[in-house]
């Protein structure tokens, strides 16, 4: 693909220090507005037939008023020290009414546009390079019928001639886009050349020369070729001449090598006829060698001739000089021939020109190149229409903060979201369309530079005042690599910014950076000076509106009252093993960064920590898989994983997987993702459905938001901006406020640009999800005031000994808060201990690291007028050697929170004053939630509840053999469930409480789990729950009844099912025993677990008059939210 930055255009200005201006208002904020659009340059006519085809009422239609605007269809300039044209620009036009000031009958109005596809102008070398546009094979146009339009005036007629020109260079340039190997960048390939069955290596392109003239012609050509070990080549000939050979480079065979090397050359050959026949001959250096051409550009002498041709683009570098004057001479001309200098194709100017035969003489001035176009008046170019547009008015906007950029099919979505920030987060939100901003910044064409512009002119605006400045974009949508919808199923949505390079995957790359680059002198191809980003970006992948609604709903609900709990004080760091151990380092380099502050729980999954299985499908952690699954239905706040990936699983042991992904629980526990690997996230790839996407857009569960990779990155390079981003995020400012999730990205990509020198690794880290979410960092302050009524605290936690605890919730300056009513969340740990790794595998060496995850206790107890108490046994089992201990709080009301640790105290030793207790403690299981009954029906991944009391309290320290709190599926042994960091005391008691746990996808069939429990003194019991699975492919009903039965005056439905957490539409429908529907009842039912018995009924028909005595049967039908459906017959009897 040919793409250049010669062009300057006349809309188009390079001025780094100019002063750059915007419009107040858009041209299409009043009056009615048509779009149309065209293919190619050339002269174009608009007719009364397609100005109704627009949808116009042309009765009447005053001509004066017909206007036209567009900025042609080139692409804009990446580089922001060119000015690009602001809003639409008026193109003047050429009416033809008549006379009579009315357009009407056969009266047509004439435009020149610019197609989409440009030709880039080397002015010091006077040559051309073409330039595809890569977004759009159209350009667009707007016309308008209110004011006075601009019209085409005729151009002075310049003095005597010193040039005289009777041919042009013309301009061929032949590329067909069809390829993109690694499905990344801007560059795509055309016809390939190979040995395989139906390939060629030959290829010939035929041309025929109007109006040829014999001599040089100039070419570029442009190819690819991928071989290994020895160079191969191309081949050029024209009419069976040699003309030049291309000679392409080998590349490697590694998985990280260049997928392929390219070579350009210029040549120049001689012709002799019009008929040109341009053959490329691929010369394979072996036979899996393969070539690919991609473009020529070819430059023949044609005369200056209207024979054969209906429009004649021409221009003449040969008279270009200061001072010079030139006569152009056409020849096939006719009396209704007509010139216009379309130098400036916004102003088109008509050549007055004398015609002697067929030929047509004209004078301009030559001092610089200029462009022409030559046509008969009955040889017209047909515009497309597209149709009237709202009238819209982005100049106008007010400045806003927070921006986002909709695809039109996701717009309501964006604009729900933009409504919650505006009025929860006191954000001044702007919330368009993509075809606004085309309409206004690009001329209605799909150019990624639009977004940037658009974002560019509220930044411009502030000036020096940051406060003005917008501080985050969100890109609501899809992308692809493919702006042109080449490939099936594509997701070009919001378009996202494509690296130039193509063929080498280190190197190639997408990145959203592309729109925050906004001060005058930044180009995101430019590495020095670096360029900062100046704004915090999103984007949300959405590809239809319900994974925009998924989104948004959760968002919402990420800022929720039933989101409040202690998980956001947890954060998790999952380790990589092998490659000597640079994975696992990496996670204990964040940790020294994330333990800073104590008020984190930190909890280290290292693979090589846990024992390794081998298998049919190679090694394992089944451990780890359930670590992670266990640690994401706990919640934690932040999940950061290290190491090798991909977009189907992380690490070669799969220890993430889809599958995993689709058992998740945690729709008020949602983490933000960090995944410092390989493209776990490329979204613009639309034949990848990625789990990193999937994990932001799946339905309830899944993440808030995900900091991660779109491409293959470098693992020293993924710790330094890993790193970064804790550094930034988890250090609140001078308020206690920690940055937003946009602001956390863009402080650590710049700190990261500023004192690293990776930028092109540093591009390919995205932040997919809200820029402007902040991570649910608890505002206030929770801390111990007394333990055992002893000011300060300085008592040691004893095995055995009864301990209470009183502490406050304070704001960030220490004040108590005498107002806050609500719950504390209390966690004591034990001492820091010591883990090792295994050394596995050959290139994992054994270490040991720290760990603080024996949990003594854990409880909930009531904050009153922001004072709390809390007691508890200390468990028998705890490390008796003494060292400092940790009490971690969450404390909450359903409208703020805060959190605190003590990490003073000390634990250890025996305590003096035991609590006598020598029976274990009582158990009752049930899945999902209360409702369930032993040997019930259950859906695959059921949440297990245990119900625990017991005098002196649950042990759940974790550090003695045999004495967790365990569940063991099945009686085996291999599926032992330690279930002890899910414990938690009930409010205001030590004595009793509940374990929440999720199971691990079950198979269908009975099932039994065995229950285990140790109170701190180490006396133990057993329960055992019984089950049957149900497959959640089909809605399945058990045990539908009604109670009573018989009854007298109201009677419960009841019924078991396979939806846990799912929203249910429950019809009812009552008959007589001749068959008459006496009573119709739906409900709409939410249920967390898999029983139901919400429905009453109280005897009464569907008017409201009770029934009759006697028999009756009724239907239950359940239609679960898949639009699924399951139903029941059974009787009731009333008396």
């Amino acid at each position: 693909m040919r793409y250049s930055t010669l062009l300057i255009a006349c809309f188009f200005i390079v001025a780094a220090n100019a002063q750059r201006t915007y419009r107040n208002n858009s041209v299409l904020a009043t009056g009615d507005w048509y779009k149309l659009s065209v293919k190619q340059p050339g002269v174009y006519r608009v007719n009364i037939a397609f100005l109704q085809s627009l949808g116009l009422n042309t009765t009447n239609l005053q001509s004066g008023s017909v206007r036209l605007f567009g900025n042609g269809g080139e692409v804009l300039p990446e580089d922001n020290v060119v000015i690009p044209a602001d809003d639409l620009s008026e193109n003047a036009v050429l009416v033809i009414d008549g006379g009579d000031g009315i357009l009407n009958g056969n009266d047509y109005l004439l435009f020149y546009a610019n197609g989409p596809q440009q030709w880039a102008k080397d002015s010091v070398n006077k040559r051309f390079r073409h330039r595809k546009n890569l977004y759009g094979n159209e350009s667009y146009y707007f016309l308008n019928f209110s004011g006075t339009g601009a019209r085409i005036q005729n151009r002075p007629v310049a003095g005597a001639p010193n040039q005289t020109a009777t041919s042009f260079k013309d301009r061929i340039f032949h590329e067909l886009d069809t390829i993109n190997f690694l499905r990344s960048g801007k560059e795509w390939y055309g016809e390939e050349f190979s040995n395989t069955p139906g390939g060629t290596l030959n290829r010939t392109f035929n041309f025929t020369i109007p109006n040829f003239v014999a001599g040089p012609v100039q070419m570029v050509s442009n190819v690819a070729a991928r071989s290994n070990g020895v160079a191969s080549s191309f081949l050029i000939r024209t009419n069976n001449n040699n003309v030049a050979q291309h000679t392409v480079n080998a590349v490697g065979t590694g998985t990280y090598d260049p997928v392929a090397a390219a070579h350009e050359l210029a040549a120049s050959f001689n012709l002799s006829q019009a008929s040109l026949s341009l053959q490329y001959s691929y010369q394979p250096s072996s036979v899996n060698a393969q070539g690919w051409l991609n473009w020529f550009e070819l430059f023949p002498q044609r005369q200056l001739s209207m024979a054969g041709v209906d429009q004649l683009l021409f221009r003449d570098w040969e008279t270009v000089g200061a001072g010079n004057i030139a006569e152009f001479r056409l020849q096939g001309a006719v009396s209704s021939t007509v010139v216009w200098d379309v130098t400036d194709p916004l102003r088109p100017q008509n050549i007055t020109g004398t015609l002697s035969g067929n030929e047509f003489r004209f004078v301009n001035t030559a001092e610089r190149l200029r462009e022409y176009i030559a046509f008969n008046q009955a040889n017209f170019l047909q515009p497309t229409a597209v149709g009237k547009i709202s009238n819209q008015d982005l100049h106008g906007a007010a400045a806003p903060n927070y921006i986002i950029v909709a695809h039109p099919s996701l717009l309501s979505e964006a604009q729900r979201l933009g409504a919650w920030h505006r009025q929860n987060q006191n954000l001044t939100t702007l919330t368009v369309s993509t075809e606004q901003v085309y309409n206004e910044f690009s001329s209605g064409s799909p150019d990624p530079s639009a977004i940037r512009n658009f974002v560019k002119m509220f930044y411009d605006r502030a000036g020096a005042d940051t406060t003005k400045r917008p501080r985050y974009l969100l890109l609501f949508g899809d992308a692809s690599y493919d702006y042109l919808n080449r490939v099936s199923g594509n997701t070009n949505f919001v378009p996202c910014y494509e690296s130039d390079i193509s063929l080498d995957p280190l190197a190639t790359y997408t990145s959203d950076d592309f729109f925050g680059f906004l001060d005058d002198n930044d180009f995101v191809g430019r590495q020095f000076p670096l360029s900062l980003l100046d704004i915090g970006i999103g984007r949300i992948p959405a590809k239809n509106i319900q994974e925009a609604k998924s989104v948004v709903d959760k968002i919402i609900r990420y800022h929720a009252k039933e989101s409040f709990g202690p998980w956001r004080n947890d954060v998790t760091l999952v380790a990589d093993d092998e490659d000597n151990n640079i994975h696992l380092d990496d996670g204990e380099f964040h940790a020294s960064v994330i333990e800073q502050n104590k008020t984190f729980n930190l909890s280290k999954i290292y693979l090589d920590a846990y024992r390794q299985q081998s298998g049919s499908g190679g090694s394992r952690y089944p451990e780890v898989n359930q670590a992670i699954n266990n640690r994401i239905f706990a919640g934690t706040l932040i999940w950061n994983y290290s190491g090798h990936g991909g977009s189907r699983r992380l690490a070669g042991e799969a220890i993430l997987e889809q599958d995993m992904v689709n058992t998740w629980s945690n729709s008020n526990k949602l983490p933000l993702f960090i995944t410092a690997t390989c493209d776990f996230a490329p979204y613009d790839n639309p034949s990848v459905n990625s789990i990193g996407e999937n994990i932001l857009l799946r339905e309830r569960t899944g993440a808030i938001a995900l900091m991660t990779t779109t491409r293959v990155v470098f693992a020293f390079s993924n710790r330094i901006m890993n790193n970064n981003y804790f550094r930034i995020a988890l250090q609140p400012d001078a308020n206690g406020v920690n940055p937003s999730l946009g602001d956390a990205v863009k402080r650590a990509k710049n700190f990261t640009y500023q004192t690293f020198g990776d930028i092109i690794n540093n591009r390919k880290f995205t932040l997919l999800g809200d820029p402007a979410v902040r991570l649910a960092f608890p505002t206030l302050k929770v801390r111990t005031t007394s333990i055992n009524n002893q000011i300060p605290v300085t008592d040691t936690l004893k095995a055995l000994d009864r301990y209470s605890i009183k502490g406050e919730v304070t704001d960030a300056a220490g004040n108590k808060l005498s107002n806050f009513n609500g719950n504390v969340y209390p966690v004591i740990y034990d001492k820091v201990q010591q883990a090792k790794t295994f050394g596995n595998d050959a290139g994992s060496v054994a270490v040991n690291f720290n760990q603080q995850s024996n949990i003594i206790f854990k409880g909930k107890a009531k904050v009153t007028n922001g004072e709390f108490s809390y007691s508890f046994v200390v468990p028998k089992d705890i490390n008796y050697q003494f060292g400092n201990g940790k009490i971690s709080y969450y404390a909450e009301n359903g409208n703020v929170d805060g959190n605190g640790a003590e990490t003073t105290i000390i634990v250890g030793g025996a305590g003096n004053n035991p609590v006598a207790d020598d029976q274990g403690p009582t158990i009752k299981g049930y899945l999902n939630d209360e409702k369930f009954v032993n040997g019930g029906i259950t859906n695959e991944t059921p949440v297990l509840l245990v119900k625990l009391a017991d005098s002196s309290g649950i042990n759940t320290v974790g550090t003695g053999i045999g004495h967790d709190l365990t569940a063991t599926l099945d009686d085996d042994n291999s599926q032992l469930f330690v279930l002890n960091d899910y414990y938690e005391a009930d409010a205001d008691s030590y004595q009793k409480g509940t374990a929440r746990f999720q199971l691990p996808a079950l198979t269908e069939g009975l099932h039994v789990l065995k229950i285990k429990a140790w109170d701190v003194q180490n006396n133990s019991n057993e329960y055992r729950l019984e089950f049957r699975v149900i497959k959640d492919e089909e809605l399945k009903l058990a045990h539908v009844y009604n109670y009573p039965n018989p009854f007298t005056t109201s009677t419960k439905f009841m019924f078991e099912h396979n939806r846990p957490g799912d929203q249910l539409k429950v019809l009812i429908r009552i008959y007589s025993v001749s068959g008459k529907v006496v009573k119709t009842i739906t409900r709409t039912i939410f249920n967390e677990g898999n029983r139901s018995f919400d429905i009453e009924w109280d005897g009464t028909d569907d008017f409201g008059q009770k029934i009759g005595r006697g028999v009756y049967i009724y239907q239950l039908e359940v239609k679960d939210s898949f639009g699924k459906k399951q139903s029941a017959l059974q009787k009731l009897v009333l008396l």
